[in-house]
């Protein structure tokens, strides 16, 4: 009987213990910032501000090799150490009304409890502590045969993943597919330039 109690205790005890440690987790932050990392801070406008968000200076480059679309995954655009953009994909739709070429960028930062980063060619604001936007900030431009070509936006995400977004651009206008300058079958380099990053700040309150 005394063993029976004793184990009796030990039970209680621990789920004690885990409900208060749980607690715990939940009430500091840490369950919502494990399952949904920097969106969790972004999305709580009333415990986080990005007021000190602000645009990157300078131009960033990265040279896309066309005969073989596949190689170019994984190619920095940016990387500073903690924060990295680079290529996600490249793709050729084989159709000028769906847009030719794109290409897309993945963009991760950091995240901690106090404070998360993420350097990226997309903005995430909160607006009036209600809402929340994502816009693009980042311009493009493509050099190819002794030509530049000012790109245009495709699609943006929002904060999808953890510890970061996705952003992808139309490489080609549809006036160069049109004028035959570009096709749909192109087996040379071009170098991407992309301007007006944005490092999106949430710091704790």
């Amino acid at each position: 009987m005394r063993t029976n109690r004793k184990l009796e205790i030990i039970l209680h005890t621990t789920v004690l213990a885990i409900i208060i440690v749980l607690i715990t987790l939940w009430s500091t932050g840490l369950i919502g910032l494990w399952r949904n990392g920097i969106s969790y801070m972004a999305y709580s406008a009333k415990d986080y501000t990005d007021s000190n968000s602000h645009h990157i200076e300078g131009h960033h480059s990265v040279s896309i090799d066309l005969s073989n679309l596949e190689s170019n995954v994984g190619k920095d655009l940016y990387n500073d150490g903690t924060h990295r953009i680079y290529v996600s994909n490249v793709i050729n739709a084989g159709n000028i009304n769906s847009g030719g070429y794109s290409i897309g960028f993945r963009a991760s930062g950091q995240y901690s409890l106090n404070k998360a980063t993420l350097i990226s060619g997309v903005r995430h604001a909160t607006i009036d502590n209600n809402s929340f936007a994502s816009h693009m900030t980042a311009k493009m431009t493509a050099e190819y045969n002794g030509k530049v070509y000012n790109c245009s936006e495709k699609a943006t995400s929002g904060l999808h993943y953890q510890d970061g977004d996705h952003f992808s651009i139309y490489v080609f206008p549809s006036e160069a597919y049109e004028n035959r300058e570009i096709s749909l079958n192109e087996k040379g380099t071009l170098q991407l330039t992309v301007t007006n990053l944005y490092e999106n700040i949430w710091s704790k309150i």
